[in-house]
């Protein structure tokens, strides 16, 4: 039996050696190509098959079963002749960007609890329109990475307003925003939300990220849940902007006492039930997805952003075990149909 392994390094990985070596004890062997590989003309690939403990050139048919990292999908020509040709993990289709994630989740009363007032940005009037309704409103690009390029606004006036990034607080007039965001926002794509506080008491924003894989039996299991917080930032988490991990036991304990199980608990539920959904949404059977929630100042529950491509520095071993359970699990379902 055979899987294909799909990543942009030339190279294999920490990871990909370890669920290779971890697939071979299974019976499974594990095909690791990139999308430069592909020969979409004669439908062949040209990869490495890890074979008595070392990866080997080989030439070799398209693999029924895929694991595609998200990163691989703008080689638009490749996917497309893969998944004609194969169940990939990540098809590319129907994808949830952070505006679609909030709308179709409001969309199911079930959900809607966890969603955050959000809006395309395309004018300063519904910037305005925002800040009326809620006094403190985000700005967030609609394509990120690390948090880069998100902004706070806070109403103090109809001619007042705080504008933060990161860790820096500037007041504006009325005329100074609009000019700003005419200049900075609206020339770019960006989207509107409802500022959510997530902060310690010491007023640092934070998250909980829920790292999920699938098991051998095609359920969600929780590998990891992390707390991240933005130290002296108001609007992020970036741990490159000076933010970092704690123990999440600890923190919980700190804020929620005696409640403190009673509520990491809760939200692990929440995020179980998000990932169903936004699997039901995407119409697609991921491998692997990590969720950010955030908790306002009535401890209620929000959903930040849906990753479908999680860091997986920590826990490799714990992932390869479960990631080759799965694919012996899609290997079966796939034969069985």
């Amino acid at each position: 039996m055979r899987i294909g392994y799909l990543r942009n390094f030339k190279q294999p990985q920490q990871l990909a050696g370890l669920i290779a070596s971890v697939a071979q004890t299974k019976r499974v062997d594990i095909l690791y190509f990139t999308p430069k590989d592909v020969d979409v003309r004669r439908s062949r690939i040209r990869g490495l098959l890890y074979k008595d403990g070392e990866w080997k050139l080989v030439k070799a048919k398209i693999p029924k079963i895929i694991d595609v990292n998200s990163n691989c999908l703008k080689h638009r020509e490749v996917i497309r002749h893969l998944r004609k040709r194969a169940h990939l993990t990540e098809n590319g289709k129907n994808r949830l960007s952070k505006l679609s994630l909030q709308e179709q989740l409001k969309a199911d009363s079930n959900y809607q609890k966890f969603t955050i007032p959000t809006k395309n940005c395309s004018s300063f009037s519904e910037i305005e329109e925002f800040l009326n309704e809620y006094d403190d409103i985000v700005l967030r690009p609609i394509h990120s990475k690390q948090a880069e390029g998100v902004y706070k606004i806070t109403k103090i006036s109809p001619m007042k307003y705080i504008l933060d990034y990161y860790n820096t607080s500037i007041e504006v007039s009325y005329e100074e925003l609009a000019t700003f965001c005419k200049n900075e926002i609206l020339k770019k794509n960006y989207i509107i939300q409802k500022y959510i506080d997530s902060v310690t008491p010491e007023k640092n924003s934070f998250d909980l990220r829920i790292h999920f894989e699938k098991t051998g039996y095609g359920n969600w299991r929780i590998i990891s849940n992390q707390i991240r917080i933005g130290l002296n930032q108001k609007t992020t988490t970036n741990w490159r902007q000076g933010g970092g991990i704690i123990d999440t036991d600890i923190f919980m304990k700190l804020k929620y006492g005696s409640e403190a199980e009673i509520k990491l608990e809760q939200m692990k539920e929440y995020g179980l039930q998000l990932a169903a959904k936004i699997e039901l949404l995407r119409k697609t059977k991921l491998a692997t997805l990590s969720i950010d929630l955030g908790i306002d100042h009535n401890d209620d529950i929000f959903i930040f952003e849906a990753n479908d491509a999680p860091v997986t520095t920590n826990l490799l071993g714990e992932i390869a075990m479960l990631r080759t359970d799965y694919y012996r699990y899609l290997l079966k379902t796939i034969k069985d149909n």
